[in-house]
């Protein structure tokens, strides 16, 4: 993983995304950056990696 706290961040910007739409289920920052650091935390333990594309390989 590149950088942790950008992950997170993208992680808690998306999380917050989903639930501003939904009045009866709302997440606040604080815990939407927790729940990136738990995701985050759990993909790594599952041997995952988030690492940036590399532009030089072709995707379909």
């Amino acid at each position: 993983m590149v950088d942790p706290h950008q992950v997170n961040t993208i992680i808690a910007t998306t999380v917050c995304a989903v639930f501003k739409d939904l009045p009866d289920a709302q997440i606040g920052t604080e815990e939407a950056k927790l729940l990136a650091k738990q995701i985050t935390e759990a993909l790594n333990a599952a041997g995952l990696q988030i690492v940036p594309v590399d532009p030089a390989i072709k995707r379909p």
